[in-house]
């Protein structure tokens, strides 16, 4: 072992070296070139959701295309459509909503 490595106890009582040492980490993120901050250092917050595949490739593929994140790209694509239309679209539901049966009154 080289003196930089730090070695961490196991529950046996031997010695292994440590996973994580600062020669062996890679950064955290791999988009560095896209680290902005907002110029107005408005607060943020999280959204998330799943979608297909192939709908996040395109998302993703706009956002690169564009230079940008895919998180600034759908908050600027939100901001397009909330400015073209007053409100976002309404958009129909993935099921059939369930029928109410009709129920005589007693």
């Amino acid at each position: 072992m080289t003196e930089n490595t730090t070695v961490k106890a196991t529950r046996r009582g031997a010695s292994v070296p440590c996973m994580h040492t600062p020669e062996t980490m890679a950064p955290m993120s791999q988009f560095e070139r896209r680290i902005t901050r907002r110029p107005d250092n408005a607060p943020t917050v999280l959204l998330q959701g799943r979608v297909s595949p192939e709908v996040r490739a395109e998302y993703k593929a706009a956002a690169d295309a564009s230079g940008v994140s895919v998180a600034y790209y759908l908050e600027a694509l939100a901001a397009k459509l909330l400015d073209e239309h007053g409100s976002m679209p309404l958009v129909e539901s993935p099921r059939p909503q369930r029928e109410e049966l009709p129920i005589p009154a007693a």
